[in-house]
């Protein structure tokens, strides 16, 4: 049993400011609860107000919290819970919405929902009606007791979304953003107790709640003792504005400004789900799509697996006119498909509708077994800077990292960037990730960076896997990657030509003691010439890894990487923040880390590697022990950047470093416990 933290944290506002607030989610592995945990955090230095045991409100506690002076979860009759799910008839569109309440057993325990066959009278002794009062938060004779009524929050990471804030300037935007400004600021999270829940991000209270369809057979496991754990909605939500007509038939004059939310389960299963979140009291299911949906004849040549990765929403162009395009969701497919192949795929899905406009297929081969493939989630850019997105990268299993061009006027003109020798021939990727003699496929897990960088995209991903039994015991080499995308058949061309590792200047990591004796890495500083395509860094250990998403900020492409112990159920192993010039993979121009702990980031900090060599700035720090994150970064209006990055320890480590190439200010690194 151990408080373990494995997601990242949310911050309510792009700079910190008094009314800044820090959202973290943790959970106790001995008996499966979950904590969602708000702080402050003080402008004056960056550091979390009242952590680790004095949280302004913790969502699940049975005592008053201090901004609301009520209880949580807890503390609250089971009855006046909002709790929702709703039907699905099959092709992906949503029935209307059910309260999850004794009220609707009949409907809740039939077919295509909970599939209680005999559930009798559906009295208030029968099992379906035990279990939704039980899953409501009542105790129930022989069922498992619980210490708290939320469950775990493992991967699902919490979104905070208050009222509109986007820049669009088209269809009145400017009126939706008036209508809705003073609309409540909700926290969504996904929870292994099968909700995705939403939270008041101001108090802590619990709004509402909502099961997704796929997920409703297999709540029953979670009243059995003594409890295997089961996941349910452990993937992250994304939640964005967008110009749509729900009911399909998306005329000009039909559409709205909506506010949407897409999520997926990870490994609690093989769908996502949408829910129109504009009025944040009352949700509405918009469509579910799933493998039982997919993998039907016409339906799909891949099939779904389980919805790892965070959605990727965008608008894309469907025809020249003004008012021809769609909001879509760029779904992969994931992971273990049903179907044979067990091949890769993109699904854009209608983001109104749940229809699937179109599915490139990229890897048709046949994939079984360890060779199992499945594409991880996509990033997007707008080269014309129209609002609609051009090309999508995304990775999988294999290594290969897939370029797809959006940028046609509509489905049937969306496909793979590159095909051997033109349309109809098998696809060919931008890049294939793999090392080693013989050279092996390097898995990519993680969505991609991209930025661009004069002529071209710069498109960054790490290499590694982490979520299936055995993977912590692999010792395969992985690496870092900055592969350079100039976006022209002469530089990548589509039959034969992709990048290669020998179109890549190579960069090295060393390991190095400060005189105070905090382990660091230093980076070699090779120079990149004219003709070289990116660069690339082997990990330097045995069984390194990147599974958390990189990020690009202030001249730096940001990881976090990843050692594991043996034992994958405990998260258990230690992790490096690397931080490395993100035009050559080299060495950063400026030092990053406080190496002589003086709380502040100067040319003091550099190291000298031996005598004679010049100083230089490490681009590795060590974390410690656990499991690190993606870190969460926060502007301040004197041009410095606060960096918070969780582990599976539950610690939260903090960094303080200047954003600026010429501003190197006051940088402070702390583990906070």
């Amino acid at each position: 049993s151990r408080i373990s933290s494995v997601s990242s944290v949310a911050v309510n506002t792009a700079f910190v400011t008094s009314s800044t607030r820090l959202y973290r989610a943790k959970f106790n592995s001995g008996d499966w609860i979950g904590y969602l945990e708000a702080y402050g955090i003080n402008p004056a230095n960056g550091s979390i107000t009242g952590y680790p045991n004095s949280p302004l409100w913790e969502a699940s506690s049975s005592t008053p919290s201090a901004a609301s002076g009520a209880g949580g979860l807890n503390g609250r009759a089971p009855s006046t819970r909002a709790i929702y799910s709703a039907g699905a008839d099959g092709s992906g569109k949503m029935r209307s919405r059910y309260d999850f309440s004794g009220a609707n057993v009949a409907t809740l325990a039939g077919a295509g929902f909970m599939n209680f066959s005999s559930a009798g009278s559906y009295t208030a002794s029968s099992p379906a009606y035990q279990l939704i009062d039980y899953l409501r938060g009542s105790e129930v004779a022989g069922y498992r007791p619980r210490a708290s009524k939320l469950g775990d929050m493992v991967y699902s990471q919490p979104v905070v979304v208050g009222p509109p804030s986007g820049l669009y300037t088209d269809h009145n935007y400017a009126g939706f953003k008036n209508s809705n400004r003073s609309r409540k600021s909700l926290i969504f999270i996904g929870a292994n107790d099968g909700m995705l829940h939403a939270f008041d991000a101001n108090t802590g209270n619990e709004e509402w709640a909502f099961i997704p369809n796929i997920l409703l057979p297999k709540l029953k496991h979670l009243r059995v003792a003594p409890y295997s754990h089961v996941n349910y909605v452990n993937g992250t939500a994304t939640v964005v504005d967008a110009y749509l007509d729900p009911s399909g038939a998306d005329s000009a004059l039909s559409r709205s400004w909506r506010s949407v939310m897409v999520c997926g389960l990870r490994e609690g299963g093989k769908g996502w789900f949408a829910l129109d979140v504009t009025d944040p009291a009352n949700p509405q299911p918009l469509w579910e799509i799933n493998a039982a949906t997919r993998e039907t004849p016409g339906n799909s040549t891949v099939g779904m697996g389980y919805s790892f990765g965070t959605p990727l929403v965008l608008k894309l162009r469907t025809g020249s006119g003004a008012e021809d395009f769609r909001w879509v969701a760029a779904i992969p497919n994931g992971y273990e498909s049903g179907t044979a192949n067990k091949s890769a795929s993109l699904m854009l899905v209608d983001l109104g509708t749940g229809a699937v406009l179109k599915e490139i297929v990229v890897d048709t081969a046949t994939n079984s077994g360890s060779y199992a493939n499945g594409l991880a989630t996509p990033s997007a850019v707008d080269l014309t800077g129209d609002g609609t997105a051009d090309y999508l990268y995304a990775g999988d299993l294999r290594g290969n990292l897939w370029k797809f061009d959006v940028s046609g006027a509509g489905p049937a003109a969306w496909d793979v960037s590159y095909r051997g020798n033109g349309a109809g021939q098998p696809a060919v990727p931008l890049f294939i990730a793999q090392a080693g003699s013989p050279a092996a496929p390097q898995p990519i897990t993680i969505a991609p960076e991209i930025i661009t960088r004069g002529d071209h995209q710069i498109v960054f991903i790490g290499t590694g896997k982490y979520f299936e039994t055995g993977d912590a015991a692999t010792s395969q080499p992985q690496s870092l990657y900055g592969i350079y995308d100039k976006n022209t058949v002469s530089n990548n061309p589509p039959a034969a030509g992709m990048v290669t590792r020998s179109d890549l200047q190579v960069q090295t990591l060393t390991p190095f003691t400060s005189p105070l004796g905090d382990q660091f890495r230093l980076s070699s500083e090779n120079v990149l010439s004219a003709v070289k395509l990116g660069w690339y860094v082997e990990l330097p250990v045995s069984g390194e890894r990147v599974v958390s998403d990189p990020v690009a900020k202030s001249g730096k492409i940001i990881f976090t990487s990843f050692i594991p112990n043996t034992d994958q159920c405990t998260y258990g192993g230690i992790s490096w923040l690397i931080e490395l010039d993100l035009a050559s993979g080299g060495t950063v121009p400026r030092p990053v880390f406080d190496v002589n702990r003086d709380g502040r980031v100067t040319y003091a900090d550099l190291l000298v590697p031996a005598v004679g060599v010049p100083a230089k700035a490490p681009t590795g720090s060590f974390l410690g022990e656990g499991l690190a994150a993606t870190p969460t970064i926060v502007g301040t209006d004197g041009g410095l950047e606060y960096k918070y990055v969780t582990s599976t320890t539950g610690a939260i480590n903090v960094v303080l470093e200047g954003s600026g190439v010429s501003q190197l200010g006051v940088r402070n690194w702390r583990q906070l416990r």
